[in-house]
């Protein structure tokens, strides 16, 4: 069984921790954007806009549940693996512990000011951003088993608070 998922918003920090906690515990480590885009030769990004969101989020379903059944490793999900129905009620009822890393709008923005990868980074307004912020916001926190507010922690920190 997995040690964990790790949700959130984009920018907190998802992938950085998993892969810090993961080289730690000797465990694998996977991404579920990496791992769509092993599948399908496809970046989200490129999914996203030659597709649509609503075939990258079937496609995003599909890797959740595939991932469920690994054995070992730490998983870090894109930040909008709450925006499916169906993958809260995945989260909500897998055994495997979901940590929600939870950083303010301002730490997230920040850190994402001049990324150019990212999906909804090219298509929102900055308020438009904050309003999904705010949308995702309660889901992540329904869908947590734990909680852990990472805007001033290093990863090396949140690891250590997993490990409490």
């Amino acid at each position: 069984m997995l040690s964990a998922i790790l949700i959130g918003f984009m920018g907190a920090g998802k992938t950085t921790v998993g892969k810090t906690w993961a080289a730690a515990e000797g465990l694998p480590f996977y991404d579920t954007d990496d791992l769509i885009q092993s599948h399908t030769q496809q970046t989200p990004g490129e999914i996203f806009a030659e597709q649509g969101e609503q075939t990258f989020r079937a496609i995003e379903h599909q890797t959740l549940k595939e991932m469920l059944a690994v054995s070992e490793g730490v998983l870090a999900t894109g930040g909008g693996i709450v925006e499916n129905e169906a993958n809260l009620t995945l989260l909500q009822t897998t055994e495997i512990p979901v940590i929600y890393l939870n950083a303010k709008f301002g730490t997230v923005a920040e850190r994402l000011m001049d990324d150019q990868t990212r999906p909804l980074l090219q298509t929102q307004s900055f308020t438009d951003l904050a309003q999904t912020y705010q949308r995702r916001k309660p889901k992540y926190e329904q869908s947590a088993d734990r909680e852990i507010v990472v805007d001033t922690l290093s990863p090396e920190a949140v690891v250590a608070l997993l490990h409490a």
